[in-house]
């Protein structure tokens, strides 16, 4: 008789020994597979957008101002407001970005924006919605693989304005690589 009670308690410690086991090793992959790029599993960008992993790549909504600088090599003012943006991250990205910036930081926005994406391009299509808007603006290379010998490792089109009742700088950007 007590050698089958013994019995019994090796066997129901043992199975919660294994169930143990198995709940730690879940817990870990859960944990981590986001960052070990496990598909459909999220992690948080170093810079703090989450993140989703996908079959081929991953995808990062809604990003954060710091992601937007990373990702667009644009310094803007610390000030500005991300309305939307996504990351999506392939054998090619993708950046779509929507940002506000305040009056007083308008100008230096746009200065910051000229000295990553170049000069204003006229006649270019705006990217946006332009009714509510002064001193619009298109910094864009997308014609820049039948200009130029060498083409840039990215094509941008970036549209921006200045909210006539408030003096809100608007920026639209979308940036992909070649």
């Amino acid at each position: 008789m007590a050698r089958g009670r013994n019995r019994a308690i090796r066997i129901g410690v043992g199975i919660l020994l294994m169930a143990g086991f198995v709940l730690i090793v879940w817990g870990v992959l859960t944990r981590y597979a986001g960052v070990w790029g496990v598909p459909y599993f999220s992690f948080t960008s170093d810079n703090g957008s989450p993140c989703v992993n996908k079959l081929t790549g991953f995808v990062c909504e809604p990003l954060t101002l710091a992601d937007v600088q990373y990702y667009s090599d644009a310094e803007l003012p610390p000030d500005t407001k991300v309305i939307s943006g996504t990351y999506t991250a392939t054998h090619d990205y993708l950046l779509r970005a929507r940002l506000e910036v305040p009056k007083e930081s308008a100008a230096k926005a746009m200065a910051a924006l000229a000295d990553e994406f170049g000069k204003c391009v006229p006649g270019h299509p705006v990217p946006m919605q332009t009714s509510e808007l002064t001193k619009i603006c298109v910094l864009a290379n997308d014609d820049a693989v039948s200009q130029q010998k060498e083409p840039p490792s990215r094509l941008y089109v970036i549209g921006t304005g200045v909210r006539r009742d408030d003096g809100t700088r608007v920026i639209d950007m979308t940036i992909r690589s070649r």
